[in-house]
């Protein structure tokens, strides 16, 4: 099972690679290509990215919102609302 991160990474990788095939004269209909991968992404439903912030403890990154780091479990300060 894919998180949501990965399966960002992923869909980037794939569009990363969208531009070249709608050029390629040998894909027939590079709309339909581009119109199917924006369907996916949509149903996908991931939304932006949480926003993410260094552990001043370990320095692994994690969630902004996060309490606890995720890789040493020390304690996080709350970051306040920009």
């Amino acid at each position: 099972m894919f998180d949501d991160t990965r399966i960002r990474q992923l869909l980037a990788a794939v569009q990363r690679q969208l531009p070249a095939a709608s050029a390629d004269p040998v894909l027939e209909e590079p709309q339909r290509l581009l119109t199917a991968w924006a369907a996916l992404v949509e149903g996908l439903g991931l939304g932006p990215e949480p926003e993410q912030r260094e552990c001043p403890h370990c320095g692994h990154t994690g969630m902004r919102a996060a309490t606890r780091c995720g890789y040493c479990w020390l304690a996080l300060v709350p970051v306040s609302a920009r």
